[in-house]
């Protein structure tokens, strides 16, 4: 066992047996281990001569090549807009109706007003407008609108915004009318749906919804809403009160959530994406897109 300990030793030995001691060779590394990690030191050299690299007390060193992943992002969206500035500079003098008459230059904006949706509108309404019942946020997929679903009217919702409030009927949430009451027109609302069969409370109910609570102002005597309904005939102001004759609902149609609703009332505002000086604006461009995509969801007329 002698000449193991003639080895290259580094001449630590932790024991004192003999045969076997407990010592540290000094081995070298092998060629190619060193060699990278010769080529590592160079490339980090080299990396830093090039490219932005070491924090400063003001920014940071450029690189003789001053790259930026920032400059290239917006050398990439100046390339992009270059693009697409013969089609916005079409969309900004064309009107709605022209541009959905032009096969090419609607497809473009259904694409940008997808993408602004997304970004913008997505968090209230859902993918693809399907709507949020527990917020009240209406589905822009179907045909039933609040205040309208041609061009104009949805280009004038998005830019100047929409309110609506449904007043509490329940004298412990500030209106007028007893338990009982809110109980009898809730069960004649769900008769307009066809989900109420109590004869005595819809009867008690109807007097109620065109008598004292007036329900019928906003609602409409049928109560197909303020878009399409009629109070002794004459029209109704638009404030978007929603159809009651149909299975569409903004919060749910189950007898509890009626109740709730016209019991303690509801609120709803759609903000105003094009009024200036608000955090919020976006361009005409970008209303008129987010309009055509809107309309392209299934429910625009």
């Amino acid at each position: 066992m002698a000449d193991l300990k003639d080895g290259k030793t580094t001449g630590h030995q932790w024991d004192e047996e003999e045969g076997f001691p407990l010592q540290e060779y000094n081995n070298p590394l092998p060629r190619w281990w060193l060699y990278t990690f010769y080529a590592t030191i160079i490339w980090a050299v080299v990396y830093w001569v090039l490219y932005p690299a070491w924090p400063l007390a003001d920014g940071f060193t450029k690189g003789v090549w001053d790259w930026s992943m920032y400059k290239e992002l917006k050398q990439d969206l100046d390339e992009v807009a270059a693009k697409q500035k013969p089609f916005n500079d079409r969309l900004e003098k064309l009107s709605l109706k022209e541009i959905a008459g032009d096969n090419a230059l609607l497809q473009y904006s259904v694409s940008g007003g997808k993408a602004l949706f997304g970004d913008y509108c997505a968090p209230c309404h859902g993918a693809g407008g399907v709507g949020v019942k527990a917020g009240g946020f209406p589905t822009l997929a179907d045909d039933d609108w609040l205040f309208g679903g041609d061009l104009a009217t949805i280009q004038e919702t998005i830019s100047k915004g929409r309110s609506g409030m449904m007043p509490a009927q329940l004298k412990g949430a500030g209106g007028a009318f007893a338990d009982n009451q809110v109980e009898d027109l809730t069960q004649y609302v769900l008769s307009l749906s066809g989900k109420s069969k109590d004869a005595a409370a819809i009867a008690r109910g109807d007097k109620l919804f065109h008598g004292e609570a007036a329900c019928n102002s906003c609602h409409g005597d049928k109560g197909d809403g303020s878009l399409k309904g009629t109070m002794a005939g004459g029209p109704l102001p638009p404030v978007g009160a929603p159809n009651l004759t149909d299975a569409i609902w903004l919060y749910g149609g189950d007898a509890q959530t009626v109740r709730e609703s016209i019991g303690k009332g509801r609120t709803g505002h759609m903000p105003a994406w094009g009024e200036e000086n608000s955090a919020r604006k976006l361009s005409p461009l970008q209303i008129k897109q987010l309009t055509l995509y809107v309309h392209s969801l299934g429910g625009g007329k």
